[in-house]
């Protein structure tokens, strides 16, 4: 799969570090209970996550047959933002393997970001609330920029700060929004089975559908070693 050893790689936030669903679900009942609509079970809730906060509230009001208009929708944000901050690392856990393989990259010395459409500071909080901060030199959330994902800014704006080329380096994500957004600065994408999508993920065209988690050190070793072989 790798050609190169990446000098650097770029993790999406939900779906693909960590199960954020079941909080996400909770503030956003919350927020409907507070207008009289029923709840979203957290099934639902997980084909709605995607391209920020704003993005989830609209799709959760949606469902319930109501078209908030911009001056709405901010309130509702505003409201499912403070219900979240209260919860966000109530349920909220790394998926299995997540925090060994984070380990085992730092220990092979590749600087890692996490690029989300997640507000910075809610990014922020889950991340040092699970203990995960410290593998992170970047963290850019959906506020971070002018934009978001898919669109490239985001991803080129974390790279910049890890001090790394989109060409030698990776991006992990789960779903459509990821890869597109690799794909527009130039840098190979890995997706992870799991998290919040739309389509099976063998049809997110990405480089590499990562089944097995515990084995992405291997293939990064194992890159490491053919450049070494090949410069000899």
């Amino acid at each position: 799969m790798f050609e190169f050893q990446p000098t650097a790689i770029v993790w999406d936030l939900d779906g693909t570090l960590v199960d954020s669903a079941p909080d996400l679900a909770s503030a956003l009942n919350a927020v409907l209970d507070k207008r009289g609509f029923f709840n979203h079970s957290i099934t639902t809730v997980r084909t709605m996550i995607g391209n920020g906060v704003p993005k989830l509230v609209e799709r959760g009001f949606n469902a319930v047959g109501i078209r908030p208009d911009a001056g709405q929708l901010d309130e509702l944000v505003e409201m499912f933002t403070t219900e979240y901050v209260a919860c966000a690392t109530d349920q909220t856990r790394p998926y299995p393997m997540v925090v060994e393989v984070l380990d085992q990259i730092r220990e092979m010395n590749i600087p890692m970001g996490v690029c989300t459409n997640k507000p910075e500071a809610l990014s922020r909080q889950i991340l040092d609330g699970l203990g995960l901060s410290s593998y992170f030199d970047s963290v850019i959330g959906g506020d971070s920029t002018p934009s978001r994902k898919p669109d490239p800014l985001p991803l080129l704006t974390c790279l910049k700060e890890l001090v790394a080329t989109p060409e030698l380096s990776l991006m992990i994500g789960d779903s459509t929004v990821d890869v597109n957004a690799a794909r527009a600065a130039g840098v190979g994408v890995c997706v992870v089975p799991w998290g919040y999508r739309a389509v099976p993920v063998e049809e997110l065209g990405a480089d590499l559908v990562l089944h097995d988690l515990a084995g992405l050190p291997g293939l990064l070793r194992d890159a490491g070693q053919k450049l070494q072989q090949t410069a000899h």
